[in-house]
């Protein structure tokens, strides 16, 4: 068995659900939808918000951008910021998201059309009180080398969710098995401890940074479902893969629904060298 399998069964007896995806967002032959990818965190610096058209979620090649657009972010209060267009269809902001604030993004296609995501709030995520490494000697479960955990605290009262993303030497891990997430609904309001956070084993001299995210409960269905409709499909009496639609609404009487996800998170991270 694959590590990363085992890693799955780790977080099970966790109480935790896990993602381990391999995306592929089907529509109607001929359809062109637009697809949203972006999130807003409480840090500094740069953040981005992409446009494309459809395309598989986790493709590595080029997927057509959406140039020209104009891109809105909003909170409670009204707008905060008019995103600049960077790139072909990259559109950035540096507006820090503030805890308790609630968001939603508004764009317009040069072609006149017109979309919202739902509100989003940017609740609070716990630190990363520990993390510190494991090493495993191969064997059918796992890849020799070093394994990180993490230890955090998990605050009393339900509804949290939270998100993990994984850096190897400064490289971010964006392949379907390493997109980790978790709710809190058996573990509400006790400490984590050892939580597994790496897919893959690490050398001696690899540096490693995890960020604990905390994400809303519709960020996490759509992660469910990307997981119901990919990972766990493997017969033919499962049921088809279908486009997720995500929290982007077409704000035209007959507009094209659109894909894909606007969020926002609060982040916590550390990080260590393997030595």
């Amino acid at each position: 068995m694959q590590p990363k399998i085992a890693y799955l069964f780790i977080l099970l007896a966790l109480s935790f659900t896990a993602c381990q995806d391999v995306i592929d967002l089907e529509v109607p032959d001929g359809e062109i939808l637009l697809v949203v990818d972006g999130w807003l965190t409480d840090q500094e610096g740069e953040k981005q918000v992409k446009l494309s058209t459809t395309a598989n979620y986790f493709n590595n090649a080029t997927t057509p951008s959406v140039s020209d657009a104009l891109v809105l972010l909003y909170n409670d209060f009204g707008l905060v910021d008019t995103l600049e267009e960077q790139s072909t269809g990259v559109y950035i902001t540096e507006h820090v998201g503030q805890v308790g604030a609630t968001y939603h993004l508004y764009i317009r296609t040069a072609a006149g059309e017109e979309y919202e995501s739902l509100p989003e709030t940017l609740r609070s995520v716990p630190p990363i009180s520990r993390i510190y490494t494991e090493y495993k000697e191969e064997s059918a479960f796992f890849d020799e080398g070093y394994y990180v955990k993490i230890d955090t605290e998990e605050p009393l009262g339900e509804g949290d969710h939270y998100r993990w993303k994984q850096f190897v030497n400064n490289e971010y891990q964006s392949t379907p098995l390493d997109l980790l997430f978790a709710s809190d609904e058996l573990v509400d309001g006790n400490p984590i401890v050892g939580l597994e956070v790496t897919t893959e084993p690490l050398e001696t001299g690899d540096s490693f940074r995890i960020q604990q995210l905390s994400i809303s409960e519709t960020a996490y269905t759509f992660f469910l479902q990307l997981q119901n409709q990919t990972a766990f499909i493997g017969s033919m009496f499962d049921t088809p893969p279908a486009a997720l639609q995500g929290n982007i609404e077409s704000l035209d009487a007959d507009g094209k629904r659109a894909l894909g996800f606007f969020g926002v998170s609060s982040v916590q991270e550390e990080s260590l060298v393997i030595e």
